[in-house]
């Protein structure tokens, strides 16, 4: 189990190095959108709406078809035919991005006006939907890169995409004055260029092939997955509609500036583990040793997980005034330690989930995420009225723990695994007091202030000793990981170390 942990942290990094260079490039942009001479709060507001819409889109076309080209990648039924799989995929991928392209792109007069009493978005949102149609097809290579392990590769294309759009836009807003539709151009451009780069890449893992039985298969599978990346996307995309309804732009902006500093969580830590360990999980389905390693998978990602939410929550505040040119976005401090909790229950819900992803029970997940967007929806009228952007929080925190316990339960049933439920539950009432705890030295001169918010966080892994969270092995095995790194002059041989974990497996 040691050396599958070591490969899901070597892959993990490598993505988790490739996603810090996503949400980097995404703060690069942060002063830009927030610069009065380009945009207003407002427009900072309708660029929010027009990213989550986008989200629902992609998840629209993607049709449940990277969850189950990836689940049949590794089935030892369809061994030997993993080119043919790709294949069918990646070609029912590209007719299905057609087909939404051509049904939506005549629309974007109504789409505008629907979704902004305006037609005046009409051109962002015609920009959006190609975007998001080569977007879904990305989507698909980008998985096929996963469960062959290629995370360099990954990383690499990736990051070549988001630098092209980085500078794109830039060009496209800044000197070409094109405002809002200029961000949308240049995503499209970068997806087109992403397809092109891995053209090779992709035709050398296909072959022709078709089968009905293969196909029927993966569709009755991928279809409550349709479902649930769809009704998922809602669940993302429910707070700022919601908040684009009942309250104002204005509010749209601050909430969506606070959801782009806890999204660093998911984007950066959770994404990247799962892009690590999904396929991992997969593969050790018949190993002996799997449900431990699942069980620790769930406590190793929350650990990190939390770590990374108290630092976010505490450092929100000086983030966001370095970040953004104007003092309006400043108070969207107040609600991020709310949201980056959230993903820790985001986090929760896909390392319980693999009972699920195991017996193919994709119908109960699609269910689970359908009741808790109803859930949220329900939330947001209720409480958005009374507290605002801090109602839209709470909302989307109670939603994630229903969301998690809900996954949690059915999968259990389904295929039972001792996770730690104790120790999840210490690291969350400690990680939250310590997220919070920020609100109380915000008053204070600099100084003082940035060595609480430090020893709070560098206090997290200490305090859990405490409660007896570490196991013997564990902890013999953190002074090994110290002696091991803490030694520079072997540097270099431990970063060729992690090269031939992979050859180890």
């Amino acid at each position: 189990m040691l050396k599958s942990i070591k490969v899901s942290f070597k892959d993990s990094l490598v993505y988790g190095l490739g996603n810090i260079a996503v949400k980097v490039i995404g703060f690069l942009l942060i002063p830009l959108y927030t610069d009065p001479a380009y945009f207003s709060v407002n427009d900072f507001g309708t660029i929010a709406v027009l990213d989550i819409s986008g989200l629902i889109l992609i998840s629209l076309m993607a049709s449940g078809l990277p969850q189950s080209m990836m689940r049949w990648y590794w089935d030892k039924e369809y061994s030997g035919k993993q080119k043919g799989i790709f294949f069918m995929s990646l070609s029912f991928q590209l007719l299905i991005s057609i087909l939404f392209c051509l049904f939506l792109l005549p629309l974007s007069n109504q789409l505008s006006t629907v979704i902004f009493s305006t037609v005046d978005w009409s051109r962002a949102i015609r920009l959006l939907i190609v975007a998001s149609g080569l977007q879904a097809v990305n989507n698909l290579i980008n998985t096929l890169m996963r469960v062959q392990s290629k995370s360099v590769m990954f990383t690499a294309a990736n990051l070549v995409k988001l630098v092209v759009v980085l500078f794109l836009t830039i060009y496209f807003i800044a000197y070409r004055g094109m405002g809002v539709p200029g961000i949308y151009l240049a995503q499209v451009i970068g997806n087109l260029l992403f397809i092109v780069l891995l053209t090779g890449y992709a035709v050398k893992n296909s072959t022709p092939f078709f089968s009905l039985p293969v196909f029927r298969s993966m569709s009755k599978y991928g279809y409550p997955l349709l479902l649930a990346n769809f009704a998922s996307a809602a669940l993302t995309a429910i707070d700022r509609y919601s908040l684009n309804s009942m309250a104002l732009l204005k509010a749209v902006a601050i909430y969506s500036m606070a959801y782009k500093i806890s999204s660093v969580l998911k984007l950066v830590i959770a994404d990247s583990i799962k892009m690590a360990l999904t396929p991992m999980v997969l593969q050790k389905i018949n190993s002996p040793d799997n449900k431990r390693f699942y069980s620790k998978s769930m406590i190793y990602t929350s650990f990190v997980l939390m770590l990374g939410i108290i630092a976010v929550s505490l450092f929100s505040y000086e983030v966001i005034k370095v970040i953004s040119k104007s003092t309006e976005f400043w108070r969207a401090y107040m609600v991020v330690p709310l949201l980056a909790l959230s993903v820790f229950f985001m986090n929760l819900r896909e390392t319980t989930s693999y009972g699920l992803l195991i017996n193919k029970k994709s119908r109960i997940i699609g269910m689970n995420v359908v009741i808790a967007t109803v859930l949220n929806i329900v939330l947001n009228i209720l409480l958005i009225p009374l507290w605002n952007i801090f109602g839209t929080a709470v909302a989307t925190l109670v939603t994630q723990l229903v969301y998690w316990w809900l996954n949690y339960y059915f999968s259990q049933k389904e295929y039972f695994i001792p996770f730690e439920k104790r120790k999840i539950l210490i690291m969350f009432i400690t990680g939250a007091l310590l997220s919070f705890s920020g609100f109380f030295v915000n008053e204070m001169n600099i100084v003082p202030r940035l060595i609480i918010k430090i020893f709070c966080v560098i206090s997290f892994p200490f305090l859990l000793y405490l409660f007896s969270f570490y196991e013997k092995a564990e902890l013999n095995a953190i002074r090994g990981f110290i002696a091991k790194w803490s030694d520079l002059r072997n540097l270099g041989k431990n970063l060729r170390s992690l090269k031939g974990i992979q050859g180890e497996m």
